[in-house]
């Protein structure tokens, strides 16, 4: 993590410990969080993440392989399953989402999304401003 000096402006002792505990509070909340949503969807963390990928224009298997850090071996399992779950369709090596598909993604955003705001809404005003320089960084 690169800290510029704009991070650490409102860096104070008493406020570092409350900005690490809250970050660290943070992450384990959200990724519980996620786990549920892709318990809730049936899908795996992987296959979440090749959603969001495919949600954001990358219709390529290598785009796709290269943003998400998998094998083409293990993409290639995931879009297979994801076909099968009748999330995605693959036409002409070009990867779409199905309706169902983005209802599923609508659906965990907005889960997500809502857990993000309770987090930030339970945050001192005062330590904010270095809360979030941090998250920006990383």
């Amino acid at each position: 993590m690169n800290l510029n000096f704009a991070d650490t402006l409102y860096f104070k002792k008493e406020n570092i410990l409350e900005i690490i505990l809250g970050l660290h509070r943070s992450y384990k909340y959200l990724h519980r969080e996620i786990q549920t949503c892709c318990e809730i969807s049936n899908l795996t963390f992987n296959e979440l993440l090749v959603i969001l990928e495919i949600q954001k224009k990358f219709n390529r298997k290598i785009d796709i392989a290269n943003r998400v850090y998998l094998k083409k071996q293990n993409l290639n399992l995931i879009l297979k399953d994801l076909s099968n779950k009748k999330i995605i369709v693959i036409e002409d090596n070009n990867i779409k989402i199905t309706s169902n598909g983005k209802e599923i993604i609508e659906k965990t955003i907005d889960r997500i999304n809502e857990k993000i705001k309770k987090i930030f809404q339970k945050t001192d005003p005062k330590n904010m401003s270095g809360f979030i320089n941090i998250i920006e960084s990383l």
